[in-house]
């Protein structure tokens, strides 16, 4: 199955989806570090990313079957595993101990060289020159805000990089697997969250959840921005995009992330971005517009 193609409209929607998938998933960082900081269990986050989603989409499975007819149903447990309820955890664990500036570079900004070694490595596919290029500026943005923490010998940071790089696998996970269905990204949003949904449910009933002790306010704001926007909108537009721009566009965009969370973390949760930050994110986006003009018209 190939996986983009070059129509213009195609393109110009692909570019759509993934602007906003980044867009939201930047907002999604700040918050889920912001409800670290409050205290709040991974647990709880993650019921919210993926039990809202489940019900609000309950049209597609219910018209679809709970096992869609002609679907694999390994690649859909691939995906689940890989960006369903044990991401989220993953993801609320690390960032007990880890900021939001230094997320990004741990699970999106890796996410392009991940995927990236899988096509040279398992599917034997060529990377172009011009798109190596690409890869190694959004590898030296993540270098550039990883090295000095790492360096240090940050415990706070050591601790919490081995969650985040898990993660990171996940959502690799996720992008490979799911090329090769049919379902269109808000399908496998809700096949995601449909099967997140037991597993975050007896994970409750096991350990408890502290969702009793948000105020209604939080529980709002994070319903939307877990639920509604991240775990609905920016799910759905990022396999949208996939399946528009093909895999190496759509990945590269990911490394974008980690620019617009260190701006929000440092308008909204007052953390600070030096030098290197800034050349990081210079970098990515030197990266990322590489990658999109040298990834391969058919099957990248």
């Amino acid at each position: 199955m190939t996986d983009t193609t070059d129509r213009p409209l195609s393109l110009f929607w692909g570019y759509v989806g993934i602007m906003t998938a980044v867009i939201i998933w930047a907002g999604w960082i700040i918050a889920t570090r912001e409800a670290m900081l409050s205290k709040h269990q991974p647990l709880d986050v993650a019921l919210l990313r993926y039990v809202t989603p489940a019900l609000l989409l309950a049209p597609i499975w219910w018209r679809k079957g709970v096992f869609p007819k002609g679907e694999n149903i390994w690649l859909l447990l691939i995906m689940t595993a890989g960006w369903g309820g044990p991401f989220v955890l993953l993801i609320s664990q690390g960032m007990k101990t880890v900021e939001a500036s230094l997320f990004g570079p741990l699970v999106p900004g890796l996410l392009p060289m991940v995927v990236a070694l899988w096509e040279k490595l398992v599917e034997g596919r060529r990377i172009r020159p011009g798109r190596l290029v690409g890869l190694a500026f959004i590898t030296a943005a993540v270098a550039l805000i990883l090295g000095p923490a790492a360096l240090a010998g940050d415990s706070d940071f050591l601790w919490g990089a081995p969650w985040l790089l898990a993660a990171c696998a996940g959502w690799s996970a996720f992008t490979i697997a799911y090329r090769r269905t049919g379902l269109t990204g808000i399908e496998a949003a809700a096949y995601v969250c449909l099967y997140s949904t037991p597993f975050l449910l007896l994970a409750a009933l096991t350990f408890g959840t502290t969702l009793d002790e948000f105020t209604v306010s939080e529980v709002v704001w994070q319903v939307i921005i877990q639920g509604v926007l991240s775990g609905t909108v920016a799910f759905g537009a990022y396999g949208f995009a996939i399946k528009g721009l093909g895999l190496a566009r759509a990945s590269a965009f990911t490394s974008l992330v980690p620019v617009m969370a260190a701006i929000g973390g440092f308008l909204i949760l007052g953390e600070v971005v030096g030098i290197a930050g800034w050349a990081a994110s210079a970098c990515a986006c030197i990266g990322v517009l590489l990658v999109n003009r040298y990834a391969a018209p058919k099957g990248a």
